[in-house]
């Protein structure tokens, strides 16, 4: 009788089992099944905002504003210019009207100015008249001076009304330490010592002046000081020319009007490049010695779960761009590759996909798309004898990812070494693809000219340039820089790596998992403690909702109690950085979010909004 009762039982818990797994199984289904629904989605606002676009020959916005922010700066000179088009494009973010005046041949019409910015340290170039800017700023105006001013007569006139007590000669500074949170959430971040360096003039500082931040030998940097009913803000520097401190210009901007709101993207994007890819058989010493397992094992039952692991505990959603395979074949047709691991697209890019990351396109194998011989000896890779043969490599890889995934819209192309040729690489990527909706490759200047070095923004044939920012397993001092000043500019963060990052010596430190998983976790950590407001998106999902961001045009008004805004063919949720001193009072159609001392994220989500300020 026991027998039969025990046979029973053993039997009911085999049915519930199956019965269990059988819901889990459907339950992992319908989340793919949802999963391939929102890339359909995703082209159709895709082909809905591009049709917009042309259709209309719509330029991006540039107009959040009635204000007019006049840049000043002295054509033919190198350094000015330079400095002139990097603020003209942090601008241009910011949404500001912006009028360019070469101070060689015309002066400033303050009357039409809501700011100046000076992209020249010649303060004799600014107008016959000496008191014009002093005029203009105590009135009520507000002043920028973007570069350690030059002395000479118009700085001895001009100087304590900047905040100056007493001043020496330029000198060489090194690092920056930030005394406020003009880099959104980085007040006291200290950094800079080997790669940020200033001319600057050694300047002590008026009890009126409020340091914003300073060289690490106490210089001061950057400073605002109020005079007159207008207040000046000045960079005692010139190293914001450079692409790398668009944030630093973004938040003094930001500091030279009282209730100062900028649209940002709001997006926090990472890439996992060559992933899922074909995996280097057999054994590497450091993992063997540490987990006793071979390289395939190691990456599939550790580095992959600890990787789902880190995402899920800090709020990450994964873009992994897909390698078929490790040939360096340059030469249609190709044939099926012998390092193609078809079950393990399968297998890892449905947990992408299942935990609510996107599966992209690095290539077809890792020979970037361009006909360049000097960049290709350089990268070691082969040059590609024709446009045509890299379309039929694109359309290869695209036909194997959809014998994986035959209803899902691929959408996302990252360039092999974020090396893509303008003109035949790029077009054999756009004509081979249909689908094709972002590139992602790098926002930081190439001084070697080989990367691929993108901007923020829609291209004329429709697809989305897309830049990434930041990549590897840890933090750096340079990509801290870096990836503070772009966030504060445009709200994105965007960082990729690679999954055999850590069998490199440089790229690994030549450290353990273990070490390198415990710097990955603090990297992720530290990123949700000083921007814990952004958010986790995928490529294609950053990519759409940026062009929305660039082309809807919003008008700003400001009265003395309130902000108000709206918002022409408003699509969905559009998000702001407000800098503000005075307390934030009632909320119409949006929510104000404080993300720093006198600094807030704004989201709204109608076609009209409303701030109150009180006092």
């Amino acid at each position: 009788m026991r027998k039969e009762v025990q046979f029973k039982r053993n039997v009911y818990i085999i049915l519930i089992s199956i019965t269990a797994l059988a819901i889990i199984i459907q339950i992992a289904r319908s989340q793919l099944v949802l999963q391939f629904k929102h890339t359909d989605q995703l082209l159709a606002e895709r082909e809905a905002l591009v049709a917009q676009v042309t259709a209309t020959s719509q330029k991006p916005d540039i107009s959040l504003t009635d204000e007019l922010f006049c840049l000043g700066y002295l054509k033919n000179d190198q350094l000015s210019e330079a400095l002139k088009d990097n603020v003209a494009r942090t601008l241009s973010y910011m949404k500001r009207q912006t009028e360019e005046v070469d101070l060689n041949t015309k002066i400033f019409n303050y009357e039409m100015c809501a700011a100046v910015l000076l992209a020249t340290n010649e303060l004799n170039a600014l107008e016959d008249h000496a008191e014009g800017l002093e005029e203009f700023v105590y009135d009520g105006g507000s002043a920028f001076l973007m570069h350690t001013p030059a002395i000479g007569d118009r700085f001895y006139q001009i100087y304590r009304k900047l905040g100056i007590v007493e001043f020496e000669y330029p000198q060489l500074t090194k690092g920056i330490h930030l005394t406020s949170n003009v880099l959104l959430g980085e007040e006291g971040l200290k950094l800079g010592e080997d790669f940020i360096y200033n001319n600057s003039n050694p300047v002590e500082l008026d009890s009126e002046a409020i340091l914003l931040a300073e060289s690490l030998e106490g210089i001061p940097l950057l400073w605002k000081r109020e005079y007159g009913k207008g207040r000046f803000i000045v960079f005692n520097g010139d190293m914001l020319k450079q692409k790398n401190s668009r944030g630093m210009i973004a938040g003094a901007v930001s500091l030279m009007q009282p209730d100062f709101m900028y649209p940002i993207f709001n997006s926090k994007i990472f890439y996992i490049d060559d992933f899922p890819a074909p995996i280097v058989k057999g054994i590497n010493p450091s993992i063997h010695r540490e987990y006793g397992v071979d390289v395939p094992t190691f990456f599939r039952e550790i580095w992959w779960p600890d990787m789902l692991k880190a995402a899920n505990r800090y709020n990450v959603k994964y873009t992994a761009a897909v390698i078929q395979t490790y040939n360096d074949e340059v030469e249609a047709p190709f044939s099926k590759p012998v390092d193609e691991e078809w079950h393990q697209l399968i297998s890892f890019g449905r947990e992408v996909i299942k935990s609510g990351g996107e599966v992209g396109i690095h290539g077809y194998n890792h020979q970037s798309l361009q006909t360049n011989k000097q960049i290709a000896d350089y990268l070691g890779y082969k040059v590609w004898e024709s446009q045509e043969d890299m379309e039929v490599s694109i359309k290869e890889v695209n036909r194997y990812v959809k014998t994986a995934f035959p209803n899902y819209k691929v959408m996302s192309y990252v360039p092999p070494s974020n090396v893509l040729g303008r003109e035949d690489g790029r077009k054999a990527v756009k004509n081979a693809w249909p689908e094709l909706t972002v590139i992602a490759s790098l926002y930081d200047t190439d001084d070697d000219n080989r990367a691929y070095v993108q901007e923020y923004e829609l291209s004329e044939d429709g697809v989305i340039e897309m830049p990434r920012v930041t990549s590897g397993y840890f933090e750096t001092p340079y990509y801290r820089w870096l990836e503070a000043n772009t966030i504060t500019s445009i709200g994105v963060f965007s960082h990729f790596l690679h999954p055999d990052d850590l069998l490199d010596a440089h790229r690994g430190r030549e450290q353990s998992w273990e070490k390198l998983y415990d710097d990955f976790s603090n990297y992720l950590e530290r990123l949700n403690k000083t921007h814990p407001w952004m958010r986790d998106i995928t490529s294609t999902e950053a990519g759409l909702d940026m062009v929305m961001a660039l082309y809807t045009h919003v008008h700003v008004t400001k009265d003395a109690d309130h902000i108000r805004g709206q918002v022409e063919n408003y699509r969905d949720s559009l998000y702001y950085v407000l800098r503000t001193e005075r307390k934030i009072a009632k909320q119409e159609n949006c929510t104000v979010q404080k993300i720093g001392e006198n600094a807030y994220l704004v989201t709204v989500f109608s076609s009209t909004f409303s701030i109150g300020l009180g006092g």
